[in-house]
């Protein structure tokens, strides 16, 4: 499997159910009749099975609506730190997650919903059908690396659902007549399911240096182990004195080398532009290699975060409140800068971006560019730089890899655990490595509990901006209402909005959920 998302006949072969409730879902077949039970002949059948259940990530598939617009919006538009480009305002589907005035019946809501649980019936084809296989049709060594990648994807797209939605259904068997309707899990009940999967995964997968790019590792399993206890620890519903120890213990082995070979890279900028991807950083990266719009594996996410002055759509924007948490602690980098991390995460008006020896602003300086655009300088205009490739600009599809999990975030959620667990001097040095390295920033003076908590907090800003993750930490810090109301999102109620609602079609086409 050279390219693991090339989408492949087997999308028609295996059951292509857009959701878990298609009524017709069984009656589906390929185009030269190959059915579900006598699709998985050999090792190639399943190795293809298997590339139908990558498919699905980041709802991808749905390539319009899921990707460069849906996921983009409910992810990143619901940030404290995140306002709506000059090209938002055409768009009310937009501006109805913006302003946490969507309804249960919203486009991003339905099409996040059901490709996950589409990924979800792929993964379980595979673990199913592929564990049936004999010794015959596929070794003993490719039937367990399949089943593991697909049982952490598994936990993937479960994980991925009760990060977004409050309730879900569980999904861990074959869709049957029987099966097809089913009632919502608990919180509690659906942890359980995504730690187990996570786990299993991380004994049957292989190290990051013994695996194709692009695919699950005992790397991956344990980290998104690890997130899964963090966020658990951040659940009313689910919580457990132990989570945060479990945490610790699911990020050890990366941290010290025994689920692979991970380091951070010395150039921040260069793990979002293209030009450094599947480094020594990225423990699971979303694939995208060609510019062709006819393929899922071509992205045009640059162009929705690239503001106009530089080509692109103008989908989003950032607040002042962001440039001014990371300057914070003035220009004590050891290149003279602030934090350089914030160069590799916004761009503003600013001397960086005016200096016309170096034209960090895509080749030009930002007095040119925003002349040019809106005839002044934009003074407290601010754009995210992250996604953004680093080569002559254009808005069309592109092949820059998103990276899903890295190296970084392990190593403050790592330090986050120690700390909340009382580890302290440990999770200091944690903090220091990463500050140094890729802000070039020296080490933190804090040293009590809170402090150093209040201290994680500002660096996961400093590091993880635009990554998908600012709307989630708040969660679980109990942070959103403080950050949307400083924020003036006045709409915001963490009671109704922390989570999205079921889905109307889901609602109306499960009578379990009635």
């Amino acid at each position: 499997m050279k390219n693991v998302y090339k989408i492949v006949l087997v999308a028609l072969i295996i059951t292509t159910t857009t959701s878990c409730n298609d009524d017709d879902f069984l009656e589906q077949t390929s185009v030269d009749q190959l059915t579900s039970a006598s699709f998985w002949r050999n090792a190639e059948d399943a190795q293809s099975g298997l590339v139908a259940a990558y498919s699905e990530l980041e709802s991808r598939s749905n390539f319009w609506d899921g990707w460069q617009e849906g996921r983009p919006v409910v992810e990143y538009f619901r940030s404290d730190y995140a306002l709506p480009g000059p090209d938002a305002s055409n768009y009310a589907h937009w501006m109805s997650i913006y302003n946490f005035t969507y309804t249960n019946g919203h486009t991003f809501i339905d099409v996040i919903w059901t490709t996950n649980y589409k990924g979800l019936n792929f993964a379980n084809q595979v673990i199913t059908k592929v564990g049936e296989m004999t010794s015959d049709k596929i070794s003993e060594a490719e039937k367990k690396q399949i089943i593991g990648e697909a049982t952490f994807l598994r936990g993937y797209y479960h994980f991925k659902l009760l990060t977004l939605y409050e309730q879900i259904i569980l999904r861990t068997e074959l869709i049957s007549n029987e099966t097809l309707d089913k009632p919502l899990s608990t919180r509690p009940e659906a942890w359980e399911v995504i730690i187990n999967d996570f786990k299993q995964a991380a004994e049957m997968l292989q190290t990051v240096d013994n695996t194709e790019p692009g695919r699950a590792t005992k790397g991956a399993a344990l980290a998104y182990l690890g997130k899964a206890y963090m966020y658990k620890a951040g659940d009313p519903s689910s919580s457990e004195a132990s989570d945060f120890e479990n945490a610790a213990l699911a990020f050890k082995p990366i941290v010290e080398g025994a689920a692979g070979s991970y380091a951070l890279e010395s150039d921040f900028s260069s793990l979002f532009n293209g030009e450094n991807e599947n480094n020594k950083e990225s423990i699971f990266e979303l694939q995208f290699k060609t510019a062709d719009a006819t393929s899922n594996n071509s992205t045009r996410l640059h162009a929705f975060v690239g503001d106009w002055s530089i080509g692109g759509w103008g989908g989003i924007a950032a607040t002042m409140d962001i440039v001014n948490e990371m300057k914070s602690e003035g220009m004590i980098a050891s290149n003279g800068l602030y934090d350089n991390r914030l160069y590799g995460s916004l761009y503003f008006r600013d001397p960086f971006y005016n200096d016309p020896n170096t034209n960090q602003m895509q080749g030009s300086t930002w007095d040119e560019l925003m002349m040019e655009t809106y005839e002044n300088t934009n003074d407290n205009a601010v754009y995210f730089r992250k996604w953004l490739p680093n080569y002559v600009w254009n808005n069309s599809y592109v092949g820059v890899n998103v990276v899903l999990m890295r190296y970084a975030d392990v190593l403050l959620m790592y330090a986050e655990a120690l700390n909340e667990t009382g580890a302290t001097p440990q999770a200091i040095d944690f903090i220091n490595n990463v500050r140094a390295v890729h802000g070039h920033m020296p080490p933190i003076t804090v040293t009590s509990q809170a402090d150093v908590k209040k201290q994680i907090i500002h660096e996961r800003t400093m590091e993880l901006t635009l990554e998908s993750v600012r709307f989630f930490d708040l969660r679980r810090w109990n942070m959103l209402d403080q950050a949307m109301q400083a924020a003036g999102r006045s709409n915001f109620s963490a009671a109704s909005h922390a989570y999205l609602p079921i889905p109307l079609s889901e609602i109306n086409s499960n009578s379990a959920i009635n």
